[in-house]
Parts: structure tokens; C-alpha cells; sequence
């Protein structure tokens, strides 16, 4: 799949209309502030609805603007479709849209499939458990298209079970209505535990498949997934007044040697860590789907083995488009041995755009 053009309205500071990309990498640079991340954002919103940097939705609004507006042609399997997003804020709404058709989520998100790396957001290994969880959800859902809805159906038990919860701790309502809605959470978090099981598993597997190929020195990295999903008495729920079991507990840990990593790494290694565990990702996606997902490559720096991340986008498909930014152009060197295009971005505009062959 291939980005085409990207037109946005009042996401951040850029000011983008109807930009071109090229099909395989485009590298963007300028001064830090300019707005080079905010084009990467844009992109990973229109494919998501998210960003990749904040789960503040209301930060990607420029000040004062009560809406936005992303939109993108997309070409898969020799066919452009239009996608956008448009949000507002108060009251807060979205729609998103497929050719101009209203589509929910579940469908949207399956018409763009994108993997951001940030070498300055490590929210994966030493984040909190809500980061790592959204760190699999998102990865299970690039390959599971189901996967999406099923997390759906379990939030909306969950909300359901925890405002009785809160109504039999205030006295009104009784217990025993919490009977049904236990089967429905049950019932919904089954699959939430199955799909990340079996991830966790596939991942691993090719997360040590790639270290090994690039004979990295940190290689007894584990991936240890802990499923929350304990007995717990009802009592003590009703007086926590929360649900204290399920998938929204869930626990995913990076460990060497049962420690974590965050603890033992340095920063340099661990953003290494974090872009093994992006292509372990993408090839993931690629055996599952037969496809091609966008990369994302945001903020080179020198701390990455910049010897390994050549090698690691030379071994990348020639159909799969890359996007790239630095504020340090010679980190953007490892992409220049390919056809590519220079995007050049100031105060959130593209200032002016090369090809080289």
C-alpha cells in the first residue's frame, strides 16, 4: 500500500494541501519546530485515528480551532481510495470517511496500515502497563481485523460491570445483577487473552529471529505476557468499586534475566530494542497479510547503530513507503542509496519537494 497525497486542516501547526509523496522513501528535514514529526503524526492519524506521540487527542488541535481535518489517497491492490478524519472538539465527534462514505472504525482502520518508530518516545519498555498494552492492541489489530471489535465489545462490558459495580457499593442496586454482565465481560475478554497470546508468541519468535540476524550483543531479551485473569471476590470489587480482573489489567513485560530492561539498558540499546521490536512488527504484518505497511522513522539520531538500521531497510521490501525525519541530515544518509524524495518543511508548510534517482 502507498500514500499519495495528504491534505491537512488545522492538525498541530501544518499546513499542508494536497502534498505528493514518493512511492518508496521520502526523507524530511528542517530545524527542530518546523513540523517535521507533525507530517509523520498526520500520517499515522489518518491510517489510525491516534497519534503516535501523545494519547492527548485535544494537543494535535492548533490553539483555538474547535476541529480538523486529515485526508489521504491511498493506493492497495492497484485501487485509490480517499480516506479523512475530521474531529471536532466540543461537542467532541469524529468522522471518518472511505470514498466519501461514512464507515466505522472497525472497517477505517483496516484501509491503512502504518508503523511509527520514535527514538524519543521508549513508552514501550519503560512506560506504564497501559502503554504496553496499547503497544499489542495495536499490533494485533494491524493483523487481526476482527481484533478491533472485539476490544470494543469487552470496553463496553467492562464500562457496563463497573458503573453496577459503583451502583451495588452505593446501595443502589443489588448483587446478584452483577451475575450477568460477569458472563459478558467473561465472554468478551476471552478473545482479547487469545489474540494477545498468540502475538506475544509470533513476536518473540521474530523479534530474536532479527537480533540474532544482525548479531546484536543485547539478545536474551523476553517478552513475558501476564493475562489478568484471577479469581477475584466479588466483595472486594464492589468496594473497590472497579472491575479488578481482565484484559485491562493485563501486564506485558521486557526482561533480561527477570529484570527489567529499562533497568538495565542503556538509552542507546533501548531504543535499539524498540526499533527490533518495529520490524519484528512489520514482519508480522507482511507474513499475515501479504502486504506492505507504511514505516514511519521519526527523529535518527546517533544513538541508534545507524549500520544496523541501513541494513534492517535495505532487507525492507522495495514496495514498502518509508518516511523518515531528521534535524541532522547526515542520520538521513542511510535512506539516500534508494530512489527517494526530499521533503523540505518549514513553520509547517513543505517548502519544497526533490526527487533523486
Amino acid at each position: 500500500m502507498i500514500l499519495k497525497r495528504l491534505t491537512t486542516q488545522t492538525f498541530r501547526n501544518l499546513d499542508i494541501a494536497d502534498q505528493t509523496f514518493h512511492p518508496h522513501a521520502n526523507l524530511i528535514v528542517g530545524r527542530n519546530g518546523q513540523g517535521k514529526t507533525n507530517l509523520l503524526e498526520a500520517i499515522y492519524f489518518l491510517a489510525t485515528t491516534k497519534s503516535f506521540r501523545t494519547s492527548r487527542v485535544a494537543s494535535l488541535f492548533r490553539f483555538d480551532e474547535p476541529g480538523l481535518f486529515v485526508s489521504g489517497i491511498v493506493e492497495r491492490n492497484a485501487l485509490d481510495r480517499a480516506l479523512s478524519v475530521g474531529m471536532e472538539m466540543e461537542p467532541r465527534r469524529r468522522l471518518l470517511t472511505i470514498n466519501a462514505e461514512k464507515v466505522p472504525l472497525a472497517d477505517y482502520v483496516n484501509a491503512l496500515s502504518v508503523f511509527a518508530y520514535s527514538s524519543s518516545r521508549l513508552d514501550t519498555l519503560r512506560g506504564t502497563p497501559e502503554d504496553r498494552r496499547r503497544f499489542l492492541d495495536r499490533g494485533i489489530a494491524s493483523v487481526s481485523p476482527g481484533y478491533v471489535e472485539q476490544l470494543t465489545r469487552f470496553q463496553r462490558a467492562l464500562k457496563q460491570r463497573n458503573a453496577l459495580l459503583h451502583d451495588i457499593a452505593a446501595g443502589a442496586a443489588p448483587s446478584f445483577t452483577l451475575d450477568a454482565w460477569d458472563e459478558e465481560v467473561s465472554a468478551a475478554a476471552e478473545p482479547i487473552w487469545n489474540g494477545r497470546r498468540l502475538y506475544v508468541e509470533q513476536l518473540s519468535q521474530t523479534f530474536r529471529e532479527i537480533v540474532a540476524m544482525h548479531e546484536y550483543h543485547v539478545n536474551r531479551i523476553e517478552l513475558v505476557y501476564r493475562p489478568a485473569n484471577g479469581v477475584i471476590p466479588r466483595g472486594a470489587e464492589i468496594r473497590a468499586r472497579t472491575s479488578l480482573t481482565g484484559p485491562q489489567r493485563d501486564v506485558l513485560d521486557f526482561e533480561i534475566d527477570g529484570r527489567p530492561v529499562a533497568d538495565v539498558l542503556s538509552g542507546g540499546e533501548q531504543k535499539m530494542i524498540v526499533l527490533f521490536l518495529k520490524f519484528a512488527k512489520i514482519e508480522l504484518f507482511r507474513r499475515r497479510m501479504d502486504d506492505e505497511p507504511l514505516f514511519l522513522l521519526d527523529d535518527i539520531d546517533a544513538e541508534l547503530d545507524l549500520d544496523i538500521l541501513q541494513e534492517l531497510l535495505r532487507k525492507l521490501p522495495s514496495q514498502t513507503q518509508v518516511f523518515a525525519t531528521s534535524a541532522k541530515e547526515r542520520f538521513l544518509d542511510v535512506l539516500e542509496t534508494s530512489p527517494h524524495r526530499r521533503l523540505v518543511i518549514e513553520n509547517g508548510r513543505v517548502t519544497s519537494a526533490q526527487d533523486f534517482a
